[in-house]
């Protein structure tokens, strides 16, 4: 794409088109597509071009890859079929977040025959400087776009050690004017009752039996200083997760940096923590007696991986004349069956 300075395309001979794109995050700092549109018409208006067309991807992701865009992916399609030669961007991490993201976007425009241009930067990949500064511009951005991470994490760590809560609230609490966990009495009662029953060898099958037939609304979900939402029914999952929350008595526990580390801070507590340890020691003891006889046992179930689609595979069984089969099945495609092993004559 010729230019008259460095920066700026010399005529409108050539077929241009626009691309604009904020993520969500950069929506509520006000940096919006309209933005971006005004700078842009004005630009062409500048050099005296017409864009053939303008595709914007509004709350999309940078890290997210062009083609992945829906207007990216319009945009792939139309480059390909000839529709124009140049496009223009804002600034060049409008095309992506990351190295890779905006090199495999400029490869694409490349493979197409369409040359990329900035219009905040000196970039004009038709020449080999302006090559050059796409490299290192590409690079900047995915420099930046880690300092913003780094940054957004630390931060919310420093709240989650100051007591602000983020995320999805607990069952039997919600959250004060200082963003800090506050119990909710009718709530906290039937965590109580829960953890007490199990504690006193009531199961799970069974505190969510007894839970569905009266009636009491499952805990569903809670954000911020919304209403709880409540599910559809009580499961065996949902009871499990109460009663190995750390918060009800006391010490709620946050898991940062994917995992690796924990953050503990106060919490109003809801039962004794000593009644939460005997509840936990029962789902324990449960676990080793619920298996049944020895022969009904997959040891390999959970490890083996179906190699369709990846999923885990778990343990079944189907009779057929007298004689049980016992098959790893995936639990995501239920028709595909591995054998365990020879049949067994009667239950097993």
């Amino acid at each position: 794409m010729p230019s008259t300075n460095g920066h700026g395309p010399a005529s409108g001979a050539e077929r241009i088109a626009l691309y604009l794109r904020v993520s969500s995050e950069e929506q509520r700092d006000r940096e919006t597509i309209e933005i971006q549109r005004k700078f842009l018409e004005d630009y062409c208006k500048l050099y005296g071009l017409e864009a053939v067309e303008v595709y914007a991807d509004d709350g999309v992701s940078g890290t997210v890859p062009l083609h992945e865009r829906p207007a990216g992916r319009r945009l792939l399609e139309d480059a390909q079929a000839g529709k124009f030669d140049t496009l223009v961007v804002y600034k060049l991490d409008r095309l992506g977040r990351s190295l890779l993201v905006i090199v495999d976007a400029h490869d694409r425009l490349e493979v197409a025959g369409v040359a990329l241009c900035s219009a905040r930067e000196p970039i004009d990949t038709s020449n080999a400087s302006g090559g050059l500064i796409f490299q290192m511009l590409a690079s900047f951005a995915e420099y930046d776009r880690k300092n913003i991470r780094e940054r957004t994490q630390a931060g919310i760590h420093r709240a989650y050690r100051n007591g602000k809560y983020t995320g999805r609230l607990p069952y039997g609490y919600r959250l004060d004017e200082d963003d800090r966990l506050e119990v909710v009495s009718e709530e906290a009662e039937i965590v109580r009752v829960i953890i007490t029953n199990i504690a006193g060898g009531s199961t799970l099958y069974g505190e969510a039996k007894r839970l569905n037939d009266i009636g009491v609304p499952s805990p569903g979900r809670r954000y911020g200083a919304h209403k709880r939402e409540p599910g559809r029914f009580w499961s065996v999952n949902t009871l499990s997760n109460i009663v190995h929350q750390g918060a009800y008595s006391g010490v709620h526990r946050v898991r940062i940096n994917n995992g690796k580390d924990t953050i503990e801070r106060e919490a109003p507590a809801i039962i004794e923590p000593g009644l939460r340890e005997k509840a936990l020691h029962r789902l324990e003891e449960n676990k080793r007696y619920s298996g049944g006889k020895e022969g009904r046992k997959y040891l390999l179930a959970g490890l083996v991986k179906c190699v369709v689609c990846g999923f885990a595979c778990v343990g079944h069984a189907t009779t057929s004349r007298g004689k049980k089969y016992h098959y790893y099945r995936c639990n995501n495609r239920k028709a595909e069956q591995l054998p365990k092993g020879p049949p067994t004559v009667g239950r097993a």
